[in-house]
């Protein structure tokens, strides 16, 4: 911090030339040395308050990324337990399709083992009825040809 300088026998030579007695001007220069000085002591450089300011904003900015990190960490920790709720809601209505889907499925693959029974059956039965006319019809076409081949 560059002093500040009070020349106190050039201030009094300045008093005494302008008509001053000489004693009068000695005890208002160091009167008036003594209160420059007491403000001189409160008196703060540009660099020492920067610095300070620096120091005071860093502190804060300190404390305003910490509550930020803090905060993040309070949403996440909701979050992953919210997470955990809606998984495990999710299974459970998984698990109760599932278990009503379960007894479906094995309906579904019974009526299917049934239609293929019936159509095993249904073939036959179709078979039972269509042959016998078949081989008539087969039977009369071979008369009627050997009729035929003998005129």
């Amino acid at each position: 911090m560059a002093a500040l300088n009070f020349d106190t026998l050039e201030y009094v030579k300045q008093l005494t030339d302008a008509g001053v007695e000489r004693q009068v001007a000695e005890i208002h220069a160091i009167t008036v040395g003594r209160a420059m000085g007491m403000y001189v002591d409160n008196l703060v450089t540009k660099g020492y308050l920067d610095a300070t300011l620096d120091a005071r904003f860093a502190e804060q900015d300190l404390r305003i990324e910490n509550r930020f990190a803090e905060q993040d960490a309070k949403f996440e920790k909701r979050f992953a337990e919210q997470d955990a709720k809606f998984e495990k809601r999710f299974n459970a209505l998984e698990r109760r399709i599932d278990d009503r889907v379960a007894p479906l499925e094995l309906a579904v693959q019974s009526i299917q083992v049934t239609q293929r029974f019936q159509s095993g059956l249904l073939l036959i039965l179709v078979a039972g009825l269509l042959v016998p006319p078949v081989l008539n019809l087969i039977n009369s076409i071979n008369s009627i040809n050997s009729i035929n081949s003998i005129n």
